[in-house]
């Protein structure tokens, strides 16, 4: 699935966009944009592939994604059901780095902004107390006018710059090696992957769909996201697995079997493996 390119515009009155989104299921298929997108989950869950990087989303899941990044957020199968009640809302900002003026964050008195941008080209997760002060900012700025948008953007970038509660998504090597002229080959594969991660899947499948051998397409996805073809798909199915064991419905060998693994051994081998845990201690935990 080659990722879209989003246009975005500004209202006349605005530098940027500020838009509160309300859907059955989140739309907007793998793509990337320009602007920076910071992104609060106010209601869905599913799974969110920012680069190489998947995990798991729900409720207050606040992250800055930077330019021509490319992500996409999945919800579960359960928003895509016919007759589905779910709703799937989200807060959303949009920004050019120079919405505030050609140079305004090369300012001495940006610095700190200035490196939280440059992070942000690999998406930052934001945790703990400031996730809680940004998402009130954000839901409070719908009401806000023009003006007083612009200044509590700027006013949240410089706490983000300073808060320590965020962590990295995708890899520098993502990043680094991710053109458009590999993500020809790349992102077919992975939205192969997104569609039939809960089947079993072989190397020499995905290598043709990259028209490459399967000793070469090794190569090529371990040179553009730093993590090997199969530790990838694990890390699919292993957040779906933990979305099943939040469901509750299912003993730990379902899950293991629907989520893709072909025996438990290997299921709780990979579960403890990317999350810390085996899957009978995540569900402790979780409950």
């Amino acid at each position: 699935m080659k990722p879209i390119l989003e246009k975005l515009t500004p209202e006349p009155e605005c530098s940027f966009v500020l838009q509160k989104d309300s859907f059955p299921y989140y739309p907007t298929p793998w793509h990337y944009h320009p602007e920076y997108e910071l992104v609060l989950v106010l209601k869905s869950s599913g799974k969110k592939i920012i680069g190489d990087h998947v995990s798991r989303f729900s409720d207050g899941d606040l992250a800055l994604i930077g330019p021509n990044l490319p992500h996409v957020y999945d919800n579960d199968p359960a928003y895509y059901e016919k007759d589905s009640c779910l709703r799937a809302e989200a807060i959303v900002i949009h920004f050019a780095e120079d919405f505030l003026g050609k140079g305004f964050f090369r300012l001495p008195e940006m610095n700190k902004v200035q490196q939280l941008l440059k992070a942000a080209q690999q998406g930052i997760q934001i945790e703990g107390s400031i996730k809680q002060e940004i998402a009130e900012r954000m839901e409070k700025m719908l009401n806000l006018p023009p003006v007083l948008r612009l200044t509590e953007l700027l006013n949240m970038l410089i706490l983000l710059s300073q808060s320590e509660e965020k962590q990295y998504l995708a890899s520098l090597g993502f990043v680094q090696t991710y053109s458009r002229s590999n993500a020809e080959r790349l992102d077919p594969v992975l939205s192969y992957l997104m569609q039939h991660f809960t089947e079993e899947v072989s190397l020499e499948e995905v290598a043709s769909i990259a028209n490459m051998s399967p000793q070469s397409f090794c190569r090529f996805f371990k040179h553009c996201t730093r993590k090997t073809f199969l530790a990838f798909l694990n890390e699919l199915r292993v957040g779906y697995a933990c979305r099943l064991i939040s469901e509750n419905r299912f003993n730990i060998s379902e899950i293991g079997y629907k989520s893709g693994f072909n025996n438990l051994s290997n299921f709780n081998r990979q579960f403890k493996r990317v999350m810390g845990k085996t899957p009978s201690a995540y569900r402790q935990a979780y409950y």
